[in-house]
Parts: C-alpha cells; sequence; structure tokens
C-alpha cells in the first residue's frame, strides 16, 4: 500500500508548530531557572542588631528607653555591634558621638564615666557653694580652681556705708565647668565661665548667701602661700576714708542770745567748736583676728607647724560692734 505524498506546503507548517513549541518550552525553562535564582539571592541571612530607638545627641546618658532592635543582612551588619541579648553592656555609658534612629550603637560610640562625681572631692564637713560672676566678680576672669580668695563685703549700717572683709582664704573650686580635676563631662571647651564654686564651711556658706542679698561682693586674689588675715575695715563715705571731706566752721565757745533787738548774753554751744582738721579717715578694725576659711588645707601640708610657730594662735573675738564706734 503506498503512503499519500505530503506536499509543501504541510511539510513546512508542521516543521514551524514543533519549532515554536520547543522554543516556547526552551523560553519557559530560562525564565523558571532565572526566578528561582533570584529567589536564592534574595533569600539573604539576616541578624538583629541593637540600634538608636531616636536621635540622640552626645553626652547621653544610655538606657533602655534609648535602644531598639533592627534586622541587618549578614554580610552588611559591623563586627562589633551588639545582638539584643548584649544591650545590658550599653546601660549607664555615656554617648560619644551623635546617633541618628536606626544606627547601630556601638561600643566605640560610648564610654563609661570613669570621672567621680564632683561632690565626691570635698573634704567631710566642708560644702561647695557657686556663685554667680555678676554677684561676686571673678578678677577679671583670671581665678583658676585653686586659686586663693578674700571676699569683701560693702553694705549699708546705720546710714553709714561699711566695707569690711567677709571671708578670707577661700578656695575655689571650679570656675564654670572647670575643676582641679578636669572638666565635667559633656561641656564643651570654653576659656568663658559664668559661675564660681567656692569651699566653706556651712556656717560660710550662710554668710556667703546673707552678704549677696544684702550687699555687694568683691573677690581680692590672695598668694597661695599667705596665710594671713586681715582686719583692716572702712565706714563712710569716700571722702571720709581719703580725708578730704570739709571742716566745720570755727566758731566762738557761747552762741549769742538775743532779746528784742539787743543781745544779751551767751550760752554754751551745743556741739563743740570744730578745730580746723579733717574728720578721720574712717578706717577701723574689726575685733580679734578672723581665721582663714581654708586654714584645713595648710593643716595637711609638711610646713604648717613651721608657719604656725611664726604666725602664733589667731586670737578669740572680742564681744564688741565695732560698727557702733
Amino acid at each position: 500500500m503506498r503512503l499519500p505524498a505530503l506536499n509543501r506546503p504541510t511539510l513546512m507548517l508542521g516543521l514551524a508548530l514543533v519549532a515554536g513549541l520547543c522554543a516556547a518550552w526552551a523560553a519557559r525553562q530560562h525564565l523558571h531557572g532565572r526566578v528561582l535564582e533570584l529567589e536564592a539571592q534574595a533569600r539573604v541571612r539576616t541578624v538583629e542588631r541593637v540600634v538608636a530607638a531616636h536621635d540622640l545627641p552626645p553626652g547621653t546618658r544610655i538606657g533602655p528607653e534609648h535602644l531598639a532592635v533592627r534586622s541587618f543582612p549578614l554580610a552588611l551588619a559591623a563586627s562589633d555591634s551588639l545582638p539584643p541579648e548584649r544591650h545590658g553592656e550599653l546601660a549607664g555609658t555615656i554617648l560619644r558621638a551623635p546617633l541618628r534612629a536606626g544606627d547601630a550603637v556601638l561600643p566605640v560610640h560610648t564610654a563609661l564615666q570613669t570621672q567621680d562625681s564632683f561632690s565626691s572631692h570635698l573634704v567631710s564637713g566642708r560644702r561647695a557653694i557657686t556663685m554667680p560672676v555678676d554677684a561676686i566678680n571673678s578678677v577679671s576672669g583670671l581665678l583658676q580652681p585653686g586659686d586663693l580668695i578674700d571676699l569683701y563685703v560693702s553694705f549699708e549700717y546705720q546710714r553709714r556705708r561699711i566695707t569690711a572683709p567677709l571671708l578670707q582664704g577661700v578656695l575655689v573650686l571650679a570656675t564654670g565647668t572647670t575643676t582641679q580635676h578636669g572638666r565635667m563631662p559633656g561641656n564643651e571647651e570654653t576659656r568663658a565661665y559664668a559661675t564660681v564654686t567656692l569651699d566653706a564651711a556651712p556656717e560660710d556658706a550662710v554668710k556667703l548667701v546673707a552678704a549677696r542679698q544684702g550687699g555687694t561682693i568683691t573677690a581680692v586674689l590672695r598668694h597661695p602661700q599667705d596665710d594671713a588675715s586681715n582686719q583692716k575695715a572702712v565706714r563712710g563715705d569716700l571722702a571720709s576714708l581719703l580725708g578730704v571731706n570739709r571742716p566745720a566752721p570755727p566758731a566762738s565757745e557761747k552762741a549769742p542770745v538775743i532779746y528784742g533787738n539787743r543781745a544779751s548774753g551767751g550760752i554754751p554751744r551745743l556741739r563743740p567748736a570744730s578745730n580746723g582738721n579733717a574728720q578721720p579717715s574712717g578706717l577701723f578694725e574689726l575685733p580679734g583676728v578672723p581665721e582663714l576659711v581654708s586654714a584645713w588645707l595648710w593643716a595637711t601640708a609638711p610646713e604648717h607647724e613651721e608657719r604656725s610657730a611664726v604666725a602664733g594662735p589667731l586670737a578669740s573675738p572680742v564681744q564688741t560692734d565695732p560698727l557702733e564706734q
């Protein structure tokens, strides 16, 4: 039996159909393989790391409220980044650099609080009192921690101006945020300061508060080895202090008495006649010798015994009021 012969168009059509099916199958296989490759690449291993919960400025003391957890690709996570179970290592540390929300908090960003508190440097029984520079002059900004100063107070007493030593030998503990032990943390370097912190006994701190409210305080720089106290004070105005006040006019011993249109005698004057000399300068000495406020510093020095032998003991105050004179 003889098969029918295929014509040429039918053969070409069949070949084209087979080729199309093969091409479609190949394209499908290629696309499927590519999808599998992309999916494999997308399946990257991630790790959780501790990050900043919000923007944090430098100087922040880190607590749990400042931290959050975020996932990072394993290949992109910093080698020193911390997993959530180690977040306790950051508690209480001080942030050294600013962080944005979502930034990983690394150990290099933080520092431990190594500096002791300012109060821990105070001697037992002493107090630190801070005075603004506008209330106590800062000796033209030349004060430094460790300096000794004398404080004078000017005030009105019985309608006369009095200027007298308030405290002497006061130790300067800090100027602004600068102390003898360095700067307090979280403050930028600066030479300017608006406050002065002084060492004082509790009773001296009370004097400073009262003097600031009722008078004007002036600071005078003292040599660090000077342990002598001063008793000099002044009363009256500047003319009396300089001895240039105008003398009273001379007068006779008796004041005339006039009856009608004629003088009939005289009576003694109620105030003595002036001798034409200027009034006293107004300087006077306080009763007793005031103790130096920070004399305890010298008590710990090796040369204290030699100084004490030369200076002698301090006198006890006399129970009189020199301001009444």
